[in-house]
C-alpha cells in the first residue's frame, strides 16, 4: 500500500479516472453538482411534488429507500438526496434517521410556495378555488397596511416613482398593450411596498407576490379584467401626496374587492358551484366595456396582467 503523499494522489487520480465500478463512484461524487444532475434532482423534486400535491402519496406514508428511489428514476444516490433535500425544503416530507423520508401532511406544513404547484397537481377544484379565495383577503390587508405605511413614511421621491410607473401603465392600458402592462405592475407593486420602508413588510410581500404571479402566469385564465384600473392608480397616488391615510386603503380595498369577484365568479364556474348574486361581478357604470380594456387585462391578484396568448 502507498505511504507517500504522491502515491496516494496518484491513486486517487487513477481511481476516479478508471473505468472500473470504483472509478465510476469516483466520477459520481465529483459531479454530483453539475447542472445536468441538478437539472435531474429538480425533475424528480417536481414528479415527486406532484405525486404528494395530487394525493398518490399520503400524509403519513414513506418513500421508497435511497438506493429503490435511485434506481427508479435512473440516477445516482446523491443526486436523488437532492432531490429529497427539496422536498424537506418544500415541507412536504420529513427526513429522520433510521425511519426513511414521511410524505407530511401539505395542509399543516406548506407555505404560500406550494400554491402555484397545487393548482397543477390538486385534483379537486372545489379545495383550489377555496384556497385562492382565502388568499385573496390577506393580500387585501397586506396592500392596505402597504399603503398605510406609505402615506407614513413615503418620500417625495417614492410618490414620484409610483406617479411615473403608474402614467406609463395607464398608457399602456389604454393602448392594450397588455405585455408592458404584466411587467409594469409588478414593479409598481413593489415600489408601494418600498415606499412603506418596512423589512418586514417587504419579506411577507416577497412571499406572497412571488406565490400569486407565479401562479397567474401559469394560469392565464384566471387574469380578471377590470376597467377601474387606472383610477385605481391615480388615485392611490393622489392619496399619498395629500398624506389622506384613510383614503388610500378605501381605494385599495375598493379596487381589489370588484377584481376578486370577478375572480372567484370564474374559479366557482370552473370548479362547478353554484354562485350568489354577492358574488357575481358588478356591472360597469355606463354598462358598457371600452375597447382598451378588453385588450389589456387588469391585475386580479396584485401580480400583474399576464401577456395575452396568441
Amino acid at each position: 500500500m502507498p505511504t507517500n503523499p504522491r502515491a496516494l494522489a496518484a491513486g486517487r487520480g487513477s481511481r476516479i479516472n478508471s473505468g472500473d465500478h470504483a472509478g465510476q463512484r469516483g466520477v459520481t461524487n465529483v459531479d454530483k453538482e453539475t447542472p445536468k444532475n441538478a437539472n435531474i434532482a429538480q425533475q424528480i423534486f417536481e414528479d415527486l411534488q406532484r405525486q404528494i400535491l395530487g394525493g398518490k402519496l399520503g400524509a403519513g406514508e414513506r418513500l421508497l429507500g435511497e438506493r429503490e428511489l435511485a434506481a427508479k428514476y435512473g440516477t445516482n444516490r446523491n443526486t436523488l438526496r437532492e432531490a429529497v433535500r427539496k422536498l424537506e425544503q418544500a415541507r412536504l416530507v420529513s427526513v429522520r434517521h433510521g425511519r426513511g423520508v414521511t410524505v407530511t401532511d401539505f395542509r399543516r406544513t406548506g407555505t404560500p410556495e406550494l400554491l402555484s404547484p397545487y393548482l397543477q397537481a390538486g385534483p379537486d377544484m372545489v379545495e383550489v378555488a377555496e384556497i385562492i379565495g382565502d388568499v385573496l383577503e390577506p393580500r387585501i390587508l397586506l396592500l392596505e397596511y402597504a399603503a398605510r405605511l406609505a402615506v407614513r413614511r413615503a418620500e417625495p421621491a417614492d410618490v414620484d416613482r409610483l406617479s411615473d410607473i403608474g402614467d406609463l401603465l395607464i398608457a399602456a392600458f389604454e393602448a392594450g398593450d397588455a405585455a408592458v402592462v404584466a411587467r409594469g405592475f409588478q414593479r409598481w407593486l413593489d415600489v408601494l411596498v418600498e415606499a412603506g420602508h418596512s423589512v418586514s413588510v417587504r419579506w411577507i410581500a416577497n412571499s406572497l407576490f412571488d406565490a400569486l404571479r407565479d401562479t397567474l402566469e401559469r394560469f392565464p385564465n384566471l387574469w380578471v379584467l377590470e376597467p377601474t384600473f387606472p383610477d385605481y392608480l391615480t388615485g392611490l397616488v393622489k392619496a399619498l401626496r395629500t398624506q389622506d391615510e384613510q383614503s388610500a386603503v378605501t381605494i385599495t380595498r375598493n379596487y381589489y374587492e370588484r377584481v376578486d369577484r370577478q375572480l372567484m365568479a370564474l374559479l366557482h364556474a370552473l370548479a362547478g358551484v353554484n354562485t350568489t348574486p354577492s358574488e357575481v361581478p358588478a356591472p360597469h357604470e355606463d354598462g358598457e366595456r371600452d375597447s382598451a380594456v378588453d385588450a389589456a387585462p387588469a391585475p386580479a391578484m396584485a401580480a400583474g396582467p399576464a401577456p395575452t396568448q396568441n
